[in-house]
């Protein structure tokens, strides 16, 4: 299986990745609750489903749209305030959570993909931190 075949999985499934990500993370990393207080996790599991297709395929094929779509994404989480550390968190909880969802068809090359996806996009996040970005 490679990072495509996952996210493909992923879609198939709906939200339910999205589920056992925040029962993982929240329950991993309690003070971070707090930035999720007031959230809609029925719309959150949606925007985070969208954010995994965006850094698969800013992953596969980098565009300037993406990058820059991304670099917005760390300038609204600039806003809320939420800090860089926890993007470390972020990563190994939903790593974790992968490795649970597909079971048998996870293996380090696919964690070596995804890993290297989402730090592509965290560094692009991070750039959105550092000067404010319009889309």
């Amino acid at each position: 299986m490679d990072i495509h075949q996952s996210l493909h999985q992923i879609l198939q499934a709906k939200d339910r990745l999205a589920q056992l990500f925040y029962e993982h993370f929240l329950e991993k990393h309690p003070e971070l609750r707090p930035f999720f207080a007031k959230v809609d996790f029925k719309r959150q599991q949606i925007l985070l489903t969208t954010s995994l297709m965006v850094i698969e395929r800013y992953y596969a094929h980098p565009t300037p749209a993406v990058e820059q779509y991304l670099q917005y994404l760390g300038t609204k989480h600039n806003e809320f305030r939420i800090p860089v550390e926890s993007y470390a968190k972020w990563t190994e909880s939903m790593l974790t959570t992968m490795q649970k969802f597909h079971g048998d068809d996870w293996s380090p090359e696919l964690e070596k993909q995804w890993r290297s996806a989402i730090d592509q996009a965290c560094d692009l996040m991070f750039a959105g931190y550092e000067e404010r970005v319009t889309v």
